[in-house]
Formats: C-alpha cells, sequence, structure tokens
C-alpha cells in the first residue's frame, strides 16, 4: 500500500517514458537523465534509441525497456522476432511486445502464443505483452492472460496508449485475473500523483508514463506542508 511513501520509493515503480513520434535524441538523453537523478524504475524508449539509452545508462540502476511491434501490433511474427533479437542485442533490460489483437478478435489464440513464444525463447532479456485492454472483452481479456502466462512473459502491460485511459477498476480486474502470478504495467494518461497511487493500490506493478518527474514534484510538495 503507498500512500505516505518517500519519494525514493514512489520512484521505483516509475517507468519514465517517451514514445512520442516526435521524440529527438536530446528527449532520450533528458529521460536518462532525470532516470538517473530520480531513481526511477526504468525508461521505456522506441527501438531507433535502445542503443542510446543503453549507452547513456550504462551500470547505472534504472532499467532500459524498448517495444516490439508498437504501436499497433500488426507486423508479421517474423518482423517482431527481428525486432525483438536486433533490441536484446543493443543490450535492453526488457521488451515490451505489442501484441495481434486481431488473432484475439478472431479467437487465434495460438498466434499469440506462438509469436510471443518465438521472442521468450529467443531472447534472455525480460520479455512482456502489450494488451490494449480498453479493447477486449471479459473472454478475451481472461484467454490472452492465460497464454501471456503460459508462453512466458513476465508482465502485462495495459495498454500502449492510444486507447483510452485504464480505470483503476480495470487494474482490479486484471489482476484477478492473473492473480499473482503476473505483473502489471499501467500506461497511458497516468499523470498526476493521486492517479498514481490509487493504481498501485488497485495492483499495479510499475506504472509508465512521461509525467513521472512532475509526479514526484507533486508528491515532495504535499510532504513539504504536511
Amino acid at each position: 500500500m503507498i500512500s505516505s511513501h518517500p519519494e525514493i520509493e514512489l520512484a521505483g515503480f516509475i517507468e519514465q517514458t517517451c514514445l512520442k513520434p516526435t521524440t529527438t535524441a536530446d528527449d532520450i538523453r533528458q529521460i536518462c537523465w532525470e532516470a538517473q537523478r530520480y531513481r526511477f524504475g526504468a525508461v521505456c524508449v522506441a527501438p531507433v534509441y535502445a542503443r542510446l539509452a543503453v549507452e547513456q545508462l550504462h551500470k547505472q540502476k534504472p532499467k532500459i525497456f524498448t517495444v516490439v511491434g508498437f504501436p499497433l501490433g500488426l507486423s508479421t511474427a517474423a518482423a517482431k522476432l527481428y525486432e525483438a533479437e536486433e533490441a536484446a542485442a543493443m543490450g535492453v533490460d526488457g521488451l515490451e511486445v505489442m501484441v495481434n489483437l486481431g488473432a484475439v478478435k478472431s479467437g487465434q489464440y495460438n498466434v499469440i502464443y506462438e509469436e510471443l513464444g518465438r521472442i521468450v525463447d529467443a531472447v534472455s532479456c525480460e520479455v512482456r505483452a502489450i494488451l490494449e485492454w480498453n479493447l477486449l472483452d471479459g473472454d478475451e481479456r481472461k484467454h490472452l492472460a492465460e497464454v501471456c502466462l503460459d508462453v512466458g512473459v513476465s508482465m502485462l502491460k495495459t495498454s500502449a496508449g492510444w486507447s483510452g485511459l485504464v480505470k483503476t477498476e480495470d487494474v482490479q480486474a486484471l489482476r484477478r485475473v492473473v492473480r499473482n502470478q503476473l505483473g502489471i504495467k499501467v500506461a497511458g494518461g497516468v499523470h498526476s500523483l493521486s492517479q498514481a497511487l490509487e493504481l498501485l493500490a488497485a495492483g499495479a506493478n510499475r506504472l509508465g508514463t512521461s509525467r513521472g518527474v512532475e509526479i514526484l514534484r507533486e508528491q515532495h510538495r504535499l510532504e513539504e506542508t504536511a
């Protein structure tokens, strides 16, 4: 339960993210500096900047994640595998793979299993799956979570950030599905301290946001006035 945690403890749950299409190399240097300065748990960057992030955070505590098949998940399985292997070779700590939602909607969970399974088997770094929780019904959520558990991913990410906000009740529902067997990362619209605390209390393990610095500053201001 997180309510009056020190700033440093909350920071460890935050993964400072920069995935906007206009991202520059200077933006990546900035979020890597922020990750070191505020001791965030990780950064998440686009594949084109993965090597730069690895160079910037060499031997530092924040982990480095990049995305695969982002943001729609409609690359071929072979393309996703190549992208995953290339990123892993750059030295990232983990991958977030966008699943093929069309396969989910068609009930072709074997496609998801094979696609994720090939990546999990091919790389030695952590592999997560991006779900787009808001676009799935109850059965789809359950079946997809079971596939992800079976195939060996470590964490489920609620969204690539384009399908709407994830609510605390969504996180609670996802936690009921996966119990304590998989981690949950919330992404998309995490902009305030109150949101961050509510989502963590609901069962999230990590928060993907571009507003990590603002959230910690808000916490610091509240602690100063307490």
